[in-house]
């Protein structure tokens, strides 16, 4: 039914409708948001610069989006196309863990819903992964993908995803067991 749905939507953004685009970001914004923010450690701004990017290269290419499968694998794909060449363009994965790091993680609007003891333990252990096992997890535990779509956005094989989850995982175990969280 979402299909369907977008199907219309982007037929009518197609003729001109910007009430159409509105609806559509509506719909899609804040688990794109979601996903920059998780990847970059919680920083909302980036999060808001890069969600901001993805949607204007949607609208830039939205006339030659052919409807060949979900319209949201699509947007997700360019999100984490994005994303990556963000990271790649900052050397984004040598990223140094501080106290002003923990601090500004505190300092977070307490709105979200994902901030309470447990999910910030889960967040931090998570945000000292390389990014490329980062990426993995949030996308299968966050956004709840099959392993074969993981390895289709982060442009590798099956077997590799599935290795980059299981070692990602391991690793935040090992993480959360030194600070007395207990992953399961």
């Amino acid at each position: 039914m979402r299909e369907i749905n977008d199907y219309l939507t982007i037929l009518k953004i197609k003729s001109g409708d910007v009430d159409a685009w509105e609806k559509l970001i509506d719909k899609y914004y804040d688990k794109i948001f979601n996903y920059c923010r998780r990847r970059f450690f919680e920083k909302s701004r980036l999060a808001e610069d890069l969600t901001q990017e993805t949607f204007l290269k949607v609208i830039s290419s939205i006339d030659s989006y052919k409807f060949s499968g979900s319209f949201f694998n699509y947007l997700f794909t360019i999100a984490v196309n994005t994303c990556n060449s963000y990271s790649k363009k900052n050397d984004f994965d040598e990223v140094v863990f501080d106290e002003s790091y923990n601090k500004e993680l505190e300092d977070q609007d307490s709105s979200f819903d994902f901030i309470n003891d447990q999910n910030r333990n889960i967040q931090r252990a998570l945000d000292q992964l390389p990014e490329y096992q980062r990426e993995a997890i949030i996308l299968k535990f966050f956004y709840d993908m099959k392993v074969k779509k993981i390895a289709q956005l982060t442009k590798t094989s099956v077997p590799t995803a599935q290795s980059r989850i299981q070692q990602g995982l391991d690793k935040m175990k090992q993480i959360l067991k030194k600070e007395d969280y207990y992953f399961e």
